[in-house]
């Protein structure tokens, strides 16, 4: 028999951390969403309070929590419908994987409400699928950190492949973001900004920045980790999408920042920070600075990188 409730903490996320478009997440210890689901006679219902609820999509097509529900209810053909009340903490339409969350935590919830025995892959694969309601396409780096924690690599997407790492013990995330509308598809237009040809000296940049981040996280190197967020195909493009991009990199690294890119979509930014070498507070307030400069409030905080999604509670 399946379980009737079960509540599920999902973290917010960053993805790219510069030259890893698509490729590179990483799970963030704050803040994270609170997912309760709700076993009902049929059908998808979907409930949100908190940041935004107002504007939330809640019909089960356009919601990427709705998108992974009908299509676990309909894969594994469960019988029965699902309430899903997100309570939302995740800034949503930032780049801070708000939509990821939901996807990753109700393909977490089901799967121990109806003890499917996913493992963490095809946990990835279903909740990719409801990145299709918010960015146009399966994308797996955001929930792949969601599920897994810490530092992820998406290796392959055919077949879907996933490397995990852990992230170095004094490692933390300065972010911060401005206050301003973003479309409804928003993630859409910033995709749709990437350039389709790359030059071979690009390339030979990305791949090299990609392959020393990757190393810094298996040796523990926050350093390195931070001097190679360094992007020179997607970034550059997608600037002029965040007000006062410039500002807030500079002040951030004066304020000794190891490195500093755009978080996903954006229009967040995040900033690696050593936490033996300087204060991820104060960077942080360095870099909501940055913005105001542009004459945007803003909004700024400091972080840890945490751990995948988890139970709080079931019945």
């Amino acid at each position: 028999m399946p379980l009737s409730q079960v509540t599920v903490k999902a973290p917010a996320t960053t993805a790219n951390l510069g030259p890893g478009f698509d490729v590179f997440g990483l799970a963030l210890q704050q803040p994270t969403d609170k997912i309760t689901l709700t076993l009902i006679p049929e059908g998808i219902k979907i409930v949100v309070s908190g940041l935004s609820a107002a504007t939330s999509a809640t019909a089960p097509e356009k919601s990427p929590a709705g998108v992974v529900a009908n299509h676990m209810l309909q894969e594994f053909s469960l019988k029965a419908g699902v309430k899903i009340e997100i309570e939302r903490r995740i800034f949503p339409s930032v780049g801070l994987g708000s939509s990821a969350a939901s996807a990753a935590a109700v393909a977490y919830g089901l799967n121990h409400m109806f003890n499917l025995k996913l493992d963490n892959h095809e946990l990835i694969r279903l909740a990719a699928k409801g990145e299709v309601a918010s960015a146009g396409s399966e994308h797996a780096d955001n929930v792949s950190a969601a599920i897994c924690g810490d530092f992820i690599i998406v290796k392959s997407y055919k077949p879907l492949e996933i490397v995990n790492l852990k992230s170095p013990p004094n490692m933390e995330v300065s972010i911060a973001f401005p206050h301003m509308a973003t479309p409804a598809n928003k993630t859409k237009k910033a995709r749709s900004v990437v350039p389709k040809l790359v030059s071979t000296d690009k390339l030979v940049h990305n791949v090299g920045k990609a392959a020393a981040m990757a190393s810094g996280f298996a040796t523990g190197d926050v350093d390195l980790i931070g001097k190679s967020m360094l992007d020179a195909v997607v970034e550059p493009a997608r600037a002029f999408l965040v007000p006062g991009y410039q500002q807030v990199r500079e002040n951030a690294l004066r304020a000794g920042a190891c490195g500093v890119a755009i978080s996903g979509a954006g229009p967040a930014m995040i900033a690696i920070v050593n936490k033996n070498k300087a204060d991820a507070a104060k960077i942080a307030d360095a870099m909501k600075e940055g913005f105001e400069s542009a004459g945007f409030e803003a909004t700024a905080f400091a972080t840890r990188p945490g751990g995948g999604v988890s139970l709080m509670e079931m019945e």
